[in-house]
C-alpha cells in the first residue's frame, strides 16, 4: 500500500536535499511561504540574524523598575491547636506566648521590639532569611487573649507566633557576638580546663574553664575553639560556625537548658569527673538565679507557668 505525500511535504523534501549540502541550518528561508488560506495554518516566522537593509526602529520605553522590596518574616498558616497562654523570659525580657506542641510560640512583635529593638527591619529579614525561619499567624482567638493580656494593643489586626527555638537561634545571630577574647581573660593559675562540645544548630567545641564562673549574670568561662572568645554556657550552646543546620527543623530548644546540651570532649581524661564539674556549675547557677527571683519576689519560673486566667 502507498502512503499518500502532500505536496507540501514533497516541496520541503525536495528544498533541503538541494539545499541542505551548502548550508549548516537547513533551508531555513529558502522554504516557499504559504497563503493564508493554507491548509497547514499560517507559519510563524523566525527573526532573520541579519538584515541586508537598515531598518529604522523605535525601541519602546523602559520600563522603570520598581524599589527592592526588604523581604518580611514568612507568615505560615495558623497552628489548629491555641494552647494556653504563658510568660515567658528571653534575654531578661518577659514575652507572651502560647504553649503548642510542647513548643513556646511566642508574640512575634513583643519579642522583636523587646529584646531585638536595637537593629533594624532590613537586618532581622535577613537573618530570618538566612536562618529560613518561618513564623506562624495568631488565630483570632490567640489574638484576643493577647490583647486581654496587655501584650498587643487593641487596635492591632494580626499578630505572627515564632518558636523559642528559632527566637533563639536570631539571638545568637544577632546579640550573642563575643568581644571577649581569652587572651583578655586572666585565667587562675593552676584551674582546670578541659574540652565541650554541643550539637545544636550545627557544631562546636570549645574548652570550659569552671574556675572562670563567677556570677550566673556573666559566666563567660568557654572559650570557643574556633574564633578564640569567651562565651557563658547558656550562650555556647547557640554558637556555631560551620555546618550550619539552616534546612533542619529545630524543635524544643531552650538554652537555660544548657546542661543538657553541653557535653565533654570523647578524648578527655576523667569524662565523668569533668561532668560533675559541668552539673556543679548548672547547680549553682541555678540556686543563684533562686536567690535572685526571691528578692525580686518575682520569679521567671512561676511566670512560666501562669495561664491566662492568673494574667486576666
Amino acid at each position: 500500500m502507498t502512503e499518500f505525500v502532500t505536496p507540501t511535504i514533497r516541496t520541503v523534501l525536495k528544498t533541503y536535499q538541494n539545499s541542505a549540502t551548502n548550508s549548516l541550518q537547513g533551508p531555513g528561508q529558502s522554504l516557499p511561504t504559504q497563503s493564508p488560506t493554507s491548509s497547514l495554518g499560517t507559519i510563524i516566522k523566525k527573526e532573520p540574524l541579519s538584515s541586508p537593509e537598515p531598518i529604522d526602529t523605535v525601541d519602546p520605553p523602559p520600563i522603570p523598575l520598581r524599589p527592592p522590596e526588604l523581604p518580611q518574616p514568612i507568615l505560615t498558616a495558623p497552628d489548629p491547636g491555641r494552647g494556653e497562654l504563658y510568660q515567658t523570659e528571653l534575654e531578661g525580657k518577659p514575652i507572651g506566648c502560647f504553649l503548642l506542641g510542647g513548643e513556646m510560640r511566642l508574640c512575634l512583635p513583643q519579642f522583636l521590639n523587646n529584646v531585638l529593638n536595637d537593629f533594624s527591619l532590613d537586618q532581622i529579614n535577613r537573618i530570618f532569611d538566612e536562618l529560613r525561619i518561618f513564623c506562624s499567624q495568631c488565630t483570632p482567638g490567640q489574638l484576643m487573649e493577647f490583647k486581654a493580656a496587655k501584650i498587643l494593643p487593641d487596635d492591632v489586626k494580626a499578630s505572627g507566633l515564632i518558636t523559642r527555638t528559632n527566637a533563639e537561634r536570631l539571638c545568637s545571630a544577632l546579640l550573642h557576638r563575643s568581644e571577649m577574647r581569652a587572651s583578655n581573660i586572666d585565667i587562675p593559675k593552676g584551674a582546670i580546663s578541659f574540652k565541650v562540645y554541643h550539637r545544636c544548630f550545627g557544631k562546636c567545641d570549645g574548652i570550659c574553664t569552671p574556675e572562670l564562673y563567677t556570677t550566673y549574670l556573666n559566666p563567660a568561662c568557654i572559650m570557643c575553639m574556633e574564633c578564640n572568645l569567651m562565651f557563658t554556657p547558656q550562650k555556647f550552646v547557640g554558637h556555631v560556625h560551620r555546618q550550619k543546620e539552616n534546612r533542619t527543623c529545630h524543635w524544643g530548644f531552650d538554652s537555660r537548658n544548657w546542661r543538657d546540651y553541653l557535653h565533654v570532649a570523647f578524648d578527655a581524661d576523667n569524662r565523668e569527673k569533668y561532668a560533675k564539674m559541668l552539673d556543679e556549675m548548672r547547680d549553682l547557677e541555678q540556686q543563684e538565679r533562686r536567690d535572685a527571683c526571691l528578692k525580686r519576689k518575682v520569679c521567671p519560673f512561676r511566670s512560666l507557668m501562669l495561664s491566662v486566667s492568673m494574667i486576666r
